[in-house]
């Protein structure tokens, strides 16, 4: 009987990090005409963790803990072919395809709400900002909604309604877990999970209960870019140790 291989078998949650810029961003893009987001994986020491490059990476945002994972789901949907002469289909074809990526942000940060919320810090392309922070790198505004000063350490985040006909906001996500052995040499290696484009567009409901933690479950859509055969993002595993 043939014998599998334990070493391909894999345990442990991930690591999941949220692009800090978004659509409504002029910067997220690689250029005016691309669809193809501009936030890479940063480059990659041999040996060393993507964890440790994107903790260092401006470009990403660490969403901290999570709870019960991170889940990718590949649907893809299939028409048939009915002929008379059988009583099965004669053929099936692709006819749709959709990918999400669903977690429970359970640090329930302001700005992890403003994810779940598929909202938006930034005030590009007219759109009003709708978190703001007073001691935050990057964003330190003084005046919150309705007037209140923010004070350092204070964020506001706006309820915010949207406008009929906005486009919703995309991010970028990746996310870090451990990958089998290498079939090489038998190093440890991790898995990296990169998702170009992702919308979260699920409703999330959050509860402040006596003996529960307040948690913000999300559900991203993921729709495809112009990169042949990656279109949604790519899946790497690489060697982070030498032992």
């Amino acid at each position: 009987m043939a014998q599998g291989n334990s070493r391909n078998i894999i345990v442990g949650a991930a690591a999941l990090y949220i692009s800090a810029l978004d659509s409504l961003d002029e910067d997220f893009y690689v250029s005016a005409n691309s669809d193809v987001p501009a936030p890479a994986v940063p480059a990659l020491s041999s040996g060393v963790s993507a964890v440790a490059a994107l903790d260092g990476s401006s470009d990403w945002r660490f969403s901290g803990y999570t709870q019960e994972g991170v889940e990718l789901a590949y649907e893809p949907d299939y028409g048939e072919v009915e002929v008379d002469q059988l009583l099965d289909a004669a053929k099936m074809f692709k006819q749709k395809m959709t990918m999400t990526v669903n977690t429970t942000l359970v640090e329930a940060t302001l700005e992890n709400l403003m994810v779940a919320w598929a909202q938006s810090p930034n005030a590009a392309e007219g759109q009003p900002s709708s978190y703001k922070a007073k001691g935050v790198a990057g964003l330190n505004d003084n005046t919150g909604f309705d007037g209140v000063t923010l004070n350092t350490g204070d964020e506001h985040l706006g309820m915010a309604a949207g406008a009929l006909g906005i486009e919703p906001v995309e991010r970028s996500l990746v996310f870090v877990g451990l990958a089998p052995r290498s079939k090489v040499d038998g190093k440890k290696r991790e898995r990296i999970y990169h998702a170009r484009r992702s919308l979260q567009v699920e409703s999330s409901t959050h509860g402040l209960k006596r003996a529960e933690a307040t948690v913000f479950p999300v559900s991203f859509r993921l729709l495809p870019s112009s990169v042949s055969g990656a279109e949604y993002g790519s899946i790497r595993d690489r060697v982070i140790t030498t032992a």
